[in-house]
C-alpha cells in the first residue's frame, strides 16, 4: 500500500520553467535516499527498483505553484517531513539560480548535470509508450534542459524525443 506526502511549492520563477520542479525534486530526494532517478522524476535503488515516486502539477493563484505528491510503499518507513524539507530547500535553490539567469537555456539547465549523475538508464534499451502502446523502440541517449527524452531507434538512423506528458519509457 503506499503512502507519502503532498506539498505546494511556490518558486518564484517563471510559469514556464515550472515543469523543471519535479526534476528537482526527485533529485533532492534521490540525494536524501541514497538513490538514483529513472526518466522523469521517480526515485530508485541503484538496481531500478521504485523508492518514491513524484507527480507535479502547476497552477497559479496568487502567484505559481506546483504542488508536488510523493508516494511510497508504507513498508519502506521514509520521512515524510525530512523529505518535504529537501525538496523545498532544493526547490528555492534551483528558482534563485533560474532568478540569477542560470536558466536562460531552460528549466533543467541549473541542475541537468547533476541530474545525469543521478539517471539511471542513460544507454539502456526502452519502449516508448503513449496510449499503452509501444511507438517506438531503442536506447535512451539524452535528456535537454526542457526535461525531454531521446531516444534513438532501432537502426540508429532516427531519433524520437518526448516530454513526459507524452509518453513514457519503460526499461527493457
Amino acid at each position: 500500500m503506499g503512502v507519502g506526502t503532498s506539498l505546494t511549492l511556490r518558486p518564484s520563477v517563471p510559469m514556464g520553467h515550472v515543469t523543471g520542479a519535479p526534476y528537482v525534486v526527485a533529485l533532492a530526494v534521490a540525494r536524501e535516499l541514497g538513490g538514483r532517478v529513472r526518466w522523469p522524476h521517480e526515485v530508485v535503488t541503484a538496481s531500478g527498483e521504485s523508492l518514491v515516486s513524484v507527480d507535479a502539477r502547476a497552477g497559479y493563484d496568487e502567484g505559481v505553484f506546483v504542488r508536488c505528491d510523493l508516494v511510497w510503499d508504507a513498508e519502506r518507513g521514509f520521512d515524510a517531513a525530512a523529505l518535504e524539507r529537501v525538496a523545498g530547500d532544493a526547490v528555492d535553490a534551483w528558482a534563485a539560480d533560474v532568478a540569477a539567469g542560470r536558466a536562460a537555456a531552460g528549466p533543467l539547465a541549473p541542475v541537468l548535470s547533476d541530474y545525469f549523475d543521478a539517471l539511471l538508464g542513460m544507454g539502456e534499451k526502452v519502449e516508448v509508450l503513449r496510449g499503452g502502446r509501444v511507438i517506438g523502440e531503442g536506447a535512451l541517449v539524452a535528456v535537454d534542459v526542457w526535461g525531454r527524452a531521446t531516444v534513438r531507434l532501432k537502426g540508429g538512423a532516427q531519433e524520437l524525443e518526448v516530454a513526459p506528458e507524452q509518453a513514457r519509457l519503460r526499461y527493457v
